[in-house]
């Protein structure tokens, strides 16, 4: 290089330099430093710079000097701001109320004229719940009640006017070709009751477009020819689909099924569309089909995971399996009130089950960016595109990393003003090669496990122990034991152990039959104490196995939320065909509902007074009856009573010898279960319990434990806008035993594709967030067996406790640390497939 070109090149560098100086008082302007830096395009570049000028990326790499007067932001390390290609924010803002559901035109099936921007609410608050989750953009699209639902729009979520958030008004045609319009005017009988008349009224819709577009050009072909014509009439909404006719903006098709999803590429072929699929739950069934058609962006979504018909007991990664095929992914929350934040977190589930780290972040940045044609200005940090910057404290797959800042167009519109990221008490390496297990253990009555790291949750973790084990059975733990000859050896060295999970609630067994028919809640009456939910279970049922293979080894079986008094649960081990051989404890828990969910429409109760009167009448009337009762046995005179199994359900909660589980979550609630449990002296423990936080005191001195649930939800209704993360450590701090329920999906949905369907997640989750480490593998261990009154047989590994243990590849808050195996009562329920979740176990 000569020496004018050094000096040339250095003058263009002050003079950016000094440029950028000038601009920095504005506050869009900024150097940053980062010890690693995701550029998505560009690769990762380690104690990298980023220079910001106007809220633009001037420039990327390494040993800038800092230009004077700008300031200095430092990160551990720095993503491109995400992009939801796929939710409804703003249109169906938050609270979830009538009043701000404006997300779907259902008096037509077809209403392309219709626009998302003019429902949007710029107010509404899951802008900053998706900005602390480090979304930057998100595109709001109409619902799919509609064939034709109407334009998309993308926005900035950032702290600025309407006209200045809004980065596309028309980004894409959204559309459903899928069994959501049929759901809609079928019932009204009104096309489309079918999916035949669902692709008809999009063809013809297109057709009559094409027709439009031509009489325009027919128009305006005589104009130019010198003849006195008249211009056709417009139509809105034709002008929209002549728009994606042009290949100006492509189609968003809402698909499910492969066939829907071969129908939708059919649609697109035809009319030349450009063609991005939302949701296309099932694709990886024709993975090899699609594999051909690079073209088609699919944005998949939530939940991340599927089973189907095929194998209905396996689920498969689907955003893994069609990027490995080469095909562009993003994905989406989808969300409709709340969960707006947990984008990053489902891509994490996504690596969590075999996607590779990068194909997981291009599809929470520059692949959903690429779907709606904006992938010049946002998706990648490079010089050129909008300074939408998200700080991590950690790897961004990473269990425990948390957002600590977020800039949108060079402006700090983000700050985590909590502690430090947690550290984990010590490392714990993972494995490196499979588990195996040694043939026969199914039969055998001993066995012999050699851990290289156990948590026995009854004391502190430790290193090479070995766990033996007899007729289900802990016989003995601890370091360097001798194992008798004879004893088949599970050779588990490179592993972690701790005892099996346990869902302190669950639903697992009794929300679908082979009709697809819920035994959650009884709708005839609000008052069924009588009910026990072991009638309903069903052992079959595919949640079964795939709470196996996450590691839940028991759970406590209730009925709903929806009645006032819902009827009895009973825990179970995960494994069996029977359901009586299945529990070990019947009659456990009797559950009441307390709160919105239990009101009901015309009947008694449609309020939470008439809730509240409607539990003290019945314990009343309970009371009276035992009394009854036992006066008649004393004195065995006059007609013996008549046999009331309702109120006579009720006799043990009244005695003390049944707890009582009710279902809350305001502060008003929470209170007014705890004067009813003070009134009649009843043993209770709380579940759901969002505002548990706020009646530390009430609780403590009480003793009451509490069941938390759906900690990754955000806030979506009126009974939940009191959410806080850090609900759990607050209470485990006062000393509040406490306790998860994990979501659990469905008989075609996987528990581990949804945000908080993992125990391990959502402990992790409440770690990240303030509670302790030690605390929070109690939670989904010894504190779930205590609530259930079984921790003397089952929540830790101490000898005489039943055998329920779990083998992790590393420590258990770890993201690649999936169960490798499982046991029940000392018999293998579950090993690992390599590769089975991406269609490709050996």
């Amino acid at each position: 290089m000569s020496k004018k070109t050094v000096l040339l090149f250095a003058l263009l560098v002050l003079g950016t330099l000094l440029a950028v100086s000038a601009q920095a008082a504005e506050g869009n302007s900024c150097l940053i430093k980062a010890k690693k830096i995701y550029t998505v395009s560009q690769g990762i570049i380690e104690n990298g710079m980023i220079l910001v000028e106007k809220g633009k990326i001037i420039q990327v790499g390494k040993n800038m000097p800092v230009p004077k007067g700008v300031p200095v932001l430092e990160a551990e390390v720095v993503i491109p701001g995400l992009i939801d290609a796929h939710t409804h924010v703003g249109v169906y803002s938050l609270p979830n109320v009538d009043e701000n559901s404006d997300g779907n035109e259902m008096t037509n099936p077809i209403t392309p004229q219709v626009r998302a921007l003019d429902s949007f609410n710029f107010d509404d608050p899951a802008i900053q719940a998706g900005l602390a989750g480090g979304v930057t953009t998100v595109i709001s699209r109409p619902g799919s009640g509609n064939v034709i639902g109407g334009t998309s729009v993308a926005v900035k979520l950032k702290n600025a006017p309407p006209q200045e958030m809004v980065l596309k008004e028309v980004c894409d045609l959204k559309m459903a070709i899928e069994g959501n319009p049929v759901g809609v005017y079928g019932t009204k009988n009104q096309m489309p009751g079918t999916l035949m008349a669902v692709y008809y009224l999009a063809r013809k819709a297109f057709i009559e477009a094409q027709e439009y577009i031509k009489n325009w050009e027919t128009y305006e072909k005589d104009k130019k020819d010198g003849k006195d014509v008249t211009p056709p009439k417009r139509d809105l909404g034709k002008e929209a689909l002549a728009l994606a006719l042009k290949r100006e903006i492509p189609v968003h098709i809402h698909c499910a099924t492969a066939s829907e999803i071969v129908t939708c590429i059919r649609l697109a072929d035809e009319f030349n569309l450009r063609l991005s699929l939302g949701h296309c739950y099932w694709a990886y069934l024709i993975v090899d089909e699609l594999a051909k058609r690079k073209d088609v962006h699919y944005n998949v979504g939530p939940p991340m995971f599927f089973n189907y018909f095929e194998d209905p007991l396996s689920f498969k990664n689907n955003p893994a399996i069609l990027s490995e095929a080469g095909l562009k992914v993003s994905l989406q929350t989808d969300a409709l009130g709340g969960a707006q934040q947990n984008l990053r977190h489902l891509a994490l589930l996504c690596v969590r089950y075999g996607m590779k780290e990068d194909e997981a972040l291009k599809s929470v940045t520059l692949h959903g960016a690429e779907a709606v044609g904006l992938e010049a200005r946002i998706g990648s940090i490079a010089p050129g595109k909008d300074a939408d910057l998200v700080f991590l404290d950690g790897e961004p797959f990473d269990l425990l990393t948390s957002v600590r800042k977020v800039l949108v167009d060079g402006r700090v519109e983000y700050k985590n003003e909590a502690g430090q990221r947690p550290a984990l008490g010590e490392s714990v390496p993972s494995a490196r090669a499979a588990l195996t297990l040694p043939p026969g253990l199914e039969a055998g009555s001993s066995l012999a496990i050699k851990a290289g790291r156990i948590f026995p949750i009854s004391g502190p973790a430790f290193s090479d122990g070995v766990i033996l084990i007899e007729n289900g059975k802990i016989k003995s733990i601890g370091k360097g034991a001798a194992i008798p000859a004879g004893v088949p050896v599970v050779d588990a060295r490179e592993f972690t152990v701790m005892p099996g999970l346990i869902s302190a609630r669950s639903y697992v067994g009794i929300t679908s039959n082979w009709r697809m028919q819920s035994s959650i809640d009884e709708p005839s009456k609000p008052v069924v104490p009588e009910l026990e939910v072991k009638h309903a279970v069903e052992p079959q049922a595919p949640l079964f196995t795939f709470a196996r293979e996450l590691g839940i080894t028991s759970v406590m079986v209730t009925p709903g939320n929806r009645n006032v008094m819902g009827g009895q649960g009973a825990v179970l081990k995960t494994e069996g065909a029977v359901v009586d051989k299945m529990i070990i404890k019947d009659r456990a828990v009797m559950v009441f509902g307390v709160g919105a969910s239990a009101r009901r429409q015309n009947q008694m109760p449609s309020t939470r007074m008439g809730i509240a009167a409607l539990l003290r009448e019945t314990l009343v009337k309970a009371q009276e009856y035992g009394e009854t009762i036992e006066k008649y046995e004393k004195d065995k005179k006059g007609k013996e009573p008549q046999r009331d199994l309702s109120l006579e359900a009720l006799l043990p909660v009244l005695r003390g010898e049944m707890p009582v589980l009710i279902h809350c979550e305001r502060k008003d609630d929470i209170l007014t279960a705890l004067r009813l449990a003070d009134e009649f002296k009843l043993k209770v423990a709380l579940d759901g319990a969002t505002d548990a936080y706020k009646v530390v005191d009430e609780l403590k001195k009480r003793g009451v434990a509490v069941i938390l649930e759906d900690i990754f939800r955000g806030a979506g209704n009126i009974e939940d806008r009191g959410f806080n993360p850090q609900n759990a450590a607050i209470l485990a701090r006062a000393g509040i035993t406490i306790a998860f329920r994990p979501g659990e999906g469905s008989w075609y949905v996987p528990a581990a594709g949804e945000a908080g369907g993992d125990l391990l997640e959502t402990a992790a989750f409440a770690f990240r967030n303030g509670l302790s480490e030690e605390e929070a593998l109690k939670a989904v261990t010894i504190n779930a067996a205590r609530i259930t009154g079984l921790e003397s047989r089952i929540g830790s590994l101490e000898p005489g406790k039943d055998a329920d243990i779990l083998i992790l590849r590393g420590h258990p808050f770890a993201t690649g640390s999936v169960p490798e195996a499982v046991f029940v009562d000392g018999k293998p329920v579950f090993l690992k497939k390599e590769g089975a979740h991406r269609g490709k176990s050996r």
